[in-house]
């Protein structure tokens, strides 16, 4: 179902999302350092600081405005999506580069977030808040021809 904030006119000021710049590491056997991730998982991730920082016009169902399901997880495409979102976010924090931050945004989020959130085309485009629709069917695909394979396996 959708969370009825989505929906809110309100604005809301929540706790921000926790954010440390710094790069978090653990000793392994070896005496090498490991990177810690801030956030073990997508879910935390998506939960910890993606909803808490994304706002946007949420509209329900297709129309004049982005799409999002509070089922983000119900998308296949979706929880690829916000998991590569995730781990060059994981990435970006701990670079040592100053604009590697930046370049999560201009260059990650933004076009995965254009692709997420299309209200016409987007995993999520005919999501409401019934919960009714269950997502755009699989693209259709015929088997390849047998004598194709070498050469679109590069062999």
């Amino acid at each position: 179902m959708f969370d009825d904030d989505v929906f809110s006119n309100e604005f809301t000021d929540p706790e921000p999302p926790a954010y440390r710049h710094e790069t978090p590491t653990e000793d392994t056997a070896g005496g090498e350092r490991e990177f810690v991730p801030q956030f073990p998982t997508v879910v935390d991730w998506v939960h910890g600081y993606f909803l808490k920082l994304i706002r946007r016009k949420i509209v329900d169902g297709a129309g004049s405005g982005l799409s999002w399901d509070a089922r983000w997880w119900h998308y296949p495409e979706v929880v690829a999506r916000l998991t590569a979102l995730h781990q060059a976010w994981e990435a970006a924090r701990a670079s040592d580069d100053m604009t590697a931050m930046s370049s999560w945004w201009i260059n990650h989020l933004e076009p995965h977030l254009r692709v997420i959130l299309d209200p016409e085309t987007g995993p999520m485009s005919d999501a409401t808040r019934s919960g009714e629709f269950l997502g755009h069917p699989h693209l259709p695909a015929q088997p390849v021809p047998p004598h194709l394979l070498s050469t679109i396996n590069g062999r």
